[in-house]
């Protein structure tokens, strides 16, 4: 006798119901916030001053990223993702993570994990590709999406705590090579983080590290399950976006940052480095304590694809 189809009489299978449950998890920090360590981060942060803030530019920046983004390719996207619910994590955004604990990082981190998925869901470009293709863009992305919101919402830059509370260092025997990876995500953060990026270009990066045609082996994790989706079958309309999206991310550049005519490419560069900070590091450090041995990956697609069917 077949034995799936045992399994199929008798019920799902104990790993997909754990899966659905980390998936229920992760959309329960929809409406979980610390009240025990104060207020909480608005996603709607104020735009890091401008070099020429106080300099009357024509026509207007806001006018200039309406046209080129929020009415283009990313319609929607932009003031979805900045009007998403807050994080939980305390104000002022310049507290040091030494003064959160690792389990409310944790949870912000599973926050912004929700977030990314549902800022994926509001750009119209994406959700009309093949199915097939939004799955594996989103397998193959949603670590660099992560470290992109790391470096822009959660308020940390000393990872120390988190490595010594996420049981990594006892589940690992080479510590070290564990630690250097750690050291590894600090500095990425801190090279995002040092170009002070506005919210708009934030939001251009990820469009641009989401429509990728070409994928490195292993980028999602090991336990990735896209070998079996294949390879993209709308790949010339996934490169042509990811084109639009970087004309419009430097006509957005050269008008706000015309004495830095170097900022566009310096921007684009910053996308390989976040290839150095493996999947596998984020879930230790992060989520291995609540979803145990399930890949991440399978996770924050579940979660996309429950999404899809509830909007349906």
């Amino acid at each position: 006798m077949n034995k799936d189809a045992v399994q199929h009489e008798r019920g799902p299978r104990t790993s997909t119901l754990r899966r659905q449950q980390m998936s229920n998890f992760f959309e329960t920090q929809d409406s979980m916030f610390i009240s025990s360590v104060g207020g909480a981060l608005n996603l709607a942060v104020p735009k890091s001053a401008s070099p020429l803030s106080s300099v009357t530019m024509s026509p207007p920046v806001d006018s200039v990223f309406s046209h080129t983004i929020q009415h283009g390719i990313l319609a929607g996207a932009y003031s979805a993702f900045m009007a998403s619910p807050r994080l939980p994590i305390p104000v002022p955004t310049m507290f040091t993570s030494h003064l959160l604990s690792p389990a409310v990082i944790c949870e912000s981190a599973a926050r912004l994990l929700f977030m990314n998925v549902q800022w994926i869901r509001s750009i119209g470009h994406f959700t009309s590709l093949p199915l097939q293709d939004q799955l594996l863009l989103l397998e193959e992305t949603w670590r660099e999406l992560f470290i992109l919101g790391a470096a822009q919402f959660l308020p940390i830059s000393d990872l120390t705590p988190l490595v010594y509370s996420c049981g990594a260092l006892d589940r690992t025997s080479e510590k070290s090579a564990f630690l250097h990876k750690t050291q590894q995500f600090e500095e990425v953060l801190k090279s995002v983080r040092q170009f002070q990026l506005e919210n708009q270009e934030y939001t251009c990066l990820r469009a641009i590290a989401l429509f990728k045609t070409s994928f490195e082996k292993g980028n999602s994790g090991d336990t990735s399950p896209s070998q079996a989706l294949g390879t993209l079958t709308d790949r010339d309309r996934i490169a042509s976006i990811q084109d639009d999206t970087q004309l419009a991310l430097n006509k957005y550049i050269s008008t706000v940052y015309p004495t830095q005519p170097l900022r566009f490419g310096k921007l684009l560069l910053l996308l390989p480095t976040l290839k150095t900070v493996s999947g596998e590091t984020i879930e230790d450090l992060f989520f291995r304590k609540t979803i145990a041995n399930i890949p991440i990956v399978r996770i924050i697609c579940d979660m996309y694809k429950s999404q899809q069917t509830s909007s349906l």
